[in-house]
């Protein structure tokens, strides 16, 4: 009895002693990285989010680090992509953070352009928001879903799943932003590919109205000038209510998950800096703040607002693997499918 206590003493005391090093052991990497990105004293940010929302998360960041001077270049993931890319072969290495959507950073891993991160919050963020060599990882979500006119519509009568959309009532009243083939990718993974694409067949047989930006969808539902969209993100719908807009979003099987990663550049000219700026949006403190800025969380621990918006939700990642293999062919094949240009 004495051995057996005394052989389970010894085993909690070496988790201890182990993990007590190891948390040592990681604030001595983070002090020799808080020093490092004093002494470089700047970081430069490529961002994807929208401007507001971006000056409030470097506002934050330089609250926490004031010894970090910030400067950003704001513009949308397929725009930042074609500058990276540009700079690269011109052998420019300006920025230290890439922010773009998880698809496309698959691009950046393929072409060298981004070093691995920081694994310190990695078992907080599920398979799918992350990349698997640690390349990038994702700091926020927009799960895009249908959405619907509440004084138009009616909830008894308003679609329930992604089928809904193929009732002849709708046809000529669904709105969806112009460039979606990312949705359609992952659509068709879920789907299964043969039935995917009798799917979106059938959807665009319904005349859909086309707009360039999820927000502008978003407005126009609200504004009554269409019933109910496809593919619209549930954070803005959420927003816009709380607002008093007439809007409401649907469960619909399956919501795909746009996710918006967090990636070192390569060549970052500060990469201390860089690297303690992504491991401040990454840990808890900084998801948080990301929830106060109206967007959804990816961390585990940390909870959307309201705590249950994605409650019941069967939520799927956007596949950043799509990207790396087949992404130019389904890209081909919306365009001729829905004929969006």
């Amino acid at each position: 009895m004495r051995s057996a206590f005394a052989a389970h003493s010894l085993v909690y005391a070496l988790v201890y002693l182990f993990g007590s090093s190891a948390a040592a052991q990681t604030d001595q990497e983070m002090d020799k990285l808080v020093e490092g990105a004093k002494k470089e004293g700047k970081v430069v940010y490529y961002s994807s989010t929208s401007t507001t929302e971006a000056n409030e998360m470097l506002k934050a960041f330089q609250k926490k680090y004031p010894f970090i001077k910030t400067e950003m270049y704001r513009a949308g993931s397929d725009t930042l992509l074609e500058k990276i890319l540009l700079e690269a072969r011109a052998g420019r290495h300006e920025a230290d953070v890439y922010n773009l959507r998880a698809f496309t950073s698959t691009v950046l891993v393929k072409r060298g352009l981004l070093a691995k991160g920081s694994m310190r919050h990695a078992r907080f963020y599920r398979d799918g928001f992350k990349d698997r060599e640690g390349y990038w990882t994702s700091f926020y979500q927009n799960p895009a879903t249908i959405a619907f006119n509440t004084r138009l519509v009616s909830p008894s009568e308003s679609p329930k799943d992604w089928p809904d959309l193929l009732d002849p009532k709708w046809k000529g009243q669904i709105i969806m932003d112009r460039e979606e083939s990312e949705w359609y990718a992952n659509m068709l993974a879920v789907m299964g590919q043969d039935a995917g694409r009798q799917f979106m067949k059938r959807l665009a047989a319904q005349n859909i109205i086309f707009r360039s930006g999820h927000t502008l969808v978003a407005q126009l539902i609200a504004a009554g000038e269409h019933k109910l969209g496809a593919v619209v993100y549930i954070p803005r719908t959420e927003l816009m209510k709380a607002s008093g807009a007439p809007l409401e979003w649907v469960r619909a099987k399956p919501v795909i998950s746009y996710h918006y990663s967090l990636g070192i550049a390569a060549k970052a000219p500060n990469p201390n800096a860089a690297r303690l700026f992504v491991d401040y949006f990454l840990s808890k403190e900084g998801q948080e703040m990301i929830v106060k800025l109206g967007r959804v969380p990816v961390r585990s621990d940390v909870k959307p607002n309201p705590p249950h918006l994605l409650d019941g939700v069967n939520l799927v990642p956007s596949d950043a693997d799509i990207a790396d293999k087949d992404f130019q062919k389904y890209f081909d094949e919306y365009r001729k499918i829905f004929g969006a240009l």
